[in-house]
Formats: C-alpha cells, structure tokens, sequence
C-alpha cells in the first residue's frame, strides 16, 4: 500500500514565467463567465530578499574505514580533483492568486510565505505587476490576502452563495506545474475532509486536475463562482493522482473579509469535542422518535466556553441558531461566521429531554514555541535547584544553520 503523503501545492524555486502562451486561444468564443474567470486569475511569484549562498565541495572526503583499514571512497573523491562553487540562489515561489474585487488577490499562505517581494502577470495586461503587498495572511487556513498598489486591467470573481453537492461539476483554473492558465474539469467527490492539524479547517475533495502550481487558484461552480480555494493533493507521487483539495468558500471568504478588515483572522472557541453517537441503543431510540440528530458532545474542554455555559458530555446537539445540526461540518461552518464574544444558541438532547441555552465563544490562545518561552527564562528558572546544570552547546553558526 502507498504511503499517503501530502503535497502542498506551489511550485518552488522557479527560473521564468512563460507568458507567450497568455491569450492565443479563442478568447471572444468562451463563455463569458470563464472569459471573466480567465481575467480574474493571476500569477503570482514571490522572491526572498537574501543573497545567492556560495558552496564548494570538497575535494578529499573522509569515507567509512574498511576493515583492512583503508578509506573505500578515498580514490573516488582524490580523482574528482578541485570542485566548483554551487550557487543556492535566494528562494522563490510560484501559485496562482485570483481577484475578489478591484484591488485584493485571494491565494494560500505557503505560497507567499518566507518572500518579501511579489509579481503578479494578469490575463489582459502584458506586463509584469511589481507593485504587490502582502497585508495579512491565516497560516493554519492556508489563506493570505496581497493587495496591489497600482492599476492593472482586470476582471473579479463571486462568491457562491450556496454550499456544492457531492457529485457537482466543478472547474479548476490555474497554473499547474507552471503551464498558466490550465482550466480542469472534474466532480465534488466529497465535501467535508478533516484537516488532521485544526478541527477548525476542512476542505472539499474534488477529482479535477490539480498539481504543484495550481495553489491559490479557484474552484469554480457550474455559475462560474468561487466555491473553493485549491490548496493541497495528496499522493504517493508529487503529482496529481486523482485527490485534490480545496478550501470552502465559507471559510475562505470569512477569513479574507476579516484579514482586509483587520489585517488578521480571529477564530472562535468553544471547548468540545463530537463525534458521532457509538451507542445503538440510543440511536434506536432516536429514530423512533424521529429525531435525526446523531452528533454527540464527547467531551468538554475544561474552563473552556462550552464548560462554562452548560453544555455536557453526552449531549446530542439538535440545532445551533436554530439551524439543524446532523454532522460536524455542521457546526463548523457556523462557527465558521461567528467571531469570539458572538453567541450561538443551542438547542440539545440531554437524557432524552430537550435543553435549550446559550454560549458566548471564547477566543483561540496563541500557542507560543516552547524555544520562545526558553528564552525568556533565567538559567535558575529553567533547572531545578537541586539540578546541576549541564553546559550549553556551542552556539551554531549562522552561515551553517540555514536550512534549504
């Protein structure tokens, strides 16, 4: 069996953006909603503001010791004689971004992350776009929001306005393996896939074609309207095999909104854990009394929004707000459009007995590194009295600890 490994999907360390190919096709033929599409995405590249790194290899290695002694590798490295510099040039990136309305690009965050510069090339304006600023981003979301500071000939996408079904048609555009303006075709095959790093986060799943470069680009619904946010595939391979994923536009469009806002997303909290009810008994007793509500509160996060409250392990969650709650994308897509301070009314079954109240959410902590927390400590906060301290490594030198 594979091994299921995930790939973000941005192309990086790139050379040239091959933009002869921009606009050949047919443009006048399309259908005006993906003329619109077309005109609305955009690529994007990001460059890091370092200097190249100089290498040299060198040209006498110490090999593994034989067992008569002799270094197995020392006529392989002698002959290599004097080596040349490698030149590691500074890192760059290249996604695809699409416009939400006159000046905001919409892409993913791993796209952008680590540059310090950026370059858009649009659909209709020939020439290189530098005059791009990254305002705020969401990096478990995968969302980030880079505005342009000039003007630049161009066309914006909607929002949905209603969820995708499984099995809707469904189009991909973007800039896969750095062939711009690729357009796929495929189906929703699933709509709720857990992210295993934030309960917060699911994507929808969708067979369209979607490789290295095709991150931030937009998955569109049958109306030409943004329904996703193509973020990641995972593959046994680095390329496409048929599972790619998307960011809701729910989610995504409530992160944008606040990041334009505020300049960052704020996300609620609530305590629980759920998961569907494992106990047939009760299940059974549900169905005869035609109650269709099968999400169960496992657990309450202490001192947590819902602790306080009331809510309880065991409950059976019927509505929030008075919308009616089966699943957990259920509840996440409300508090998905909730901000901490707002509340949310529940409606739960308890012992077979209905109980209404309220919650006001609370606010996600920041979680600091523990490096972070270090180095605000003494040495005597660190260690325990009764502890002799064990001298410190040597400090690593900066030129050697750069990871590329």
């Amino acid at each position: 069996m594979f091994a299921r490994i995930i790939f973000i999907v941005s192309l990086i360390l790139v050379t040239t953006v091959d933009l002869s190919t921009a606009g050949t096709f047919d443009y006048e033929k399309q259908d005006w909603k993906w003329k619109r599409a077309f005109d609305s995405i955009v690529v994007v590249t990001g460059h890091s503001a370092g200097e190249s790194k100089k290498f040299i290899m060198p040209n006498n290695k110490k090999g593994v010791p034989s067992p008569n002694g002799e270094d197995p590798y020392k006529d392989f490295f002698e002959e290599r004689g004097e080596q040349p510099e490698v030149i590691v040039p500074p890192k760059s990136s290249l996604g695809t971004g699409f416009f939400i309305n006159d000046i905001h690009i919409v892409t993913n965050y791993h796209v952008v992350k680590g540059m310090d510069t950026f370059t858009i090339y649009t659909w209709s304006f020939p020439f290189a776009v530098k005059e791009v600023v990254l305002i705020g981003y969401d990096e478990t979301v995968d969302i980030a929001v880079l505005e342009v500071k000039e003007h630049v000939q161009h066309s914006q996408l909607d929002w949905a306005t209603e969820n995708p079904l499984m099995g809707d048609d469904v189009y991909a555009l973007g800039h896969g393996l750095n062939l711009i303006w690729s357009f796929t075709h495929g189906i929703l095959s699933y709509d709720y896939r857990p992210n295993p790093l934030d309960s917060f986060v699911h994507y929808y799943q969708t067979d369209a074609v979607i490789n290295p470069g095709n991150s931030g680009g937009v998955l569109l619904n049958e109306e030409g309207e943004i329904i996703g946010v193509n973020t990641l595939l995972i593959s046994p391979t680095e390329f496409y095999v048929g599972y790619g994923y998307s960011i809701p536009w729910k989610l995504a469009k409530r992160v944008v909104e606040q990041i334009i806002q505020v300049g960052h997303h704020t996300k609620p909290s609530i305590g629980i854990q759920m998961g569907i009810i494992d106990d047939r008994e009760l299940y059974e007793k549900l169905n005869l009394r035609g109650i269709e509500s099968y999400l169960e509160i496992k657990e309450v996060v202490h001192e947590s929004a819902a602790f306080h409250f009331g809510l309880q392990a065991g409950d059976i969650i019927v509505s929030m707000d008075n919308t009616p709650i089966r699943v957990v994308p259920d509840v996440i897509e409300i508090l998905w459009l909730k901000m901490p301070g707002d509340s949310v009314d529940f409606l739960v079954l308890r012992d077979m007995e209905y109980v209404s109240l309220s919650v006001i959410l609370g606010r996600v902590e920041v979680v600091v590194e523990e490096e972070i927390i270090l180095e605000e400590l003494t040495e005597e906060e660190i260690y325990d009295e009764e502890e002799e301290p064990e001298p410190l490594l040597e400090p690593i030198e900066e030129e050697t600890s750069k990871k590329w």
